[in-house]
């Protein structure tokens, strides 16, 4: 099962941890690319349409929060091409980007495809993920 991760840049390790140690499926070649990178540095257009294709070629996304002080931006970007290609999104933690505020009840996060988790560590979160996605699956082909 090939999974997106989303989240802030400084969790790529972790992202990659998840992959190189876990042995996951992640499919989000952004998490390799370092600030050094040209394509960071020279190309973003290269790098949203790797973001773009790893979208749309995983089976969910994972969005990764660690604390309430950061915020998303990128993430936020692709959760809607999640969205726009019918992959469902997984929130493991939170952070004030995704939390209602006196300005906005980030409706985003209402959609029938986003799906909080109750769960802020990101190995446990993965894994919860992971059953609730294959649960989901299985209950779709049951259904058909």
């Amino acid at each position: 099962m090939k999974v997106y991760t989303a989240g802030k840049i400084w969790h790529a390790p972790k992202f990659q941890e998840l992959r190189d140690v876990f042995g996951y499926d992640v499919n989000a070649r952004w998490i390799d690319l370092d600030d050094n990178n040209w394509i960071v540095r020279k190309r973003k257009d290269i790098l949203w349409q790797i973001c773009y294709e790893d979208v749309r070629d995983c089976d969910f996304v994972l969005l990764y929060c660690e604390d309430m002080s950061e915020e998303q931006r990128g993430a936020l970007v692709e959760i809607g091409m999640a969205y726009a290609f019918q992959k469902p999104v997984y929130a493991v933690g939170t952070c004030k980007t995704i939390q209602p505020n006196k300005i906005s009840d980030v409706a985003f996060t209402h959609f029938e495809g986003f799906h909080w988790l109750p769960e802020t560590d990101l190995l446990k979160g993965f894994r919860m993920a992971e059953k609730m996605h294959l649960k989901a699956r299985k209950a779709l082909r049951l259904s058909a």
